[in-house]
């Protein structure tokens, strides 16, 4: 698990890293559990970032280490 504990950032909460075998490879399963402080980080964060940007970012580079594909659920 990987917690976000800084006081001073807009957003706090974890991410859960789950992985399991699944056919000739992995599923990797990420949860995050979080929360935004400031009202206008979190309009910025669900209008123009988008919620799961930096969670699809991280899937999407650690596909590319490994050269496999990647499929992303909301």
């Amino acid at each position: 698990m990987t917690r976000a504990v800084d006081p001073n950032h807009n957003f706090g909460g974890t991410w859960t890293w789950e992985i399991a075998p699944e056919g000739g490879g992995s599923l990797l399963r990420i949860t995050e559990n979080g929360e935004v402080y400031n009202p206008m980080f979190r309009f910025i964060s669900r209008y123009i970032i988008g919620h799961t940007r930096t969670m699809d970012t991280a899937l999407q580079a650690i596909a590319a280490k490994f050269d496999e594909k990647i499929h992303i659920e909301d």
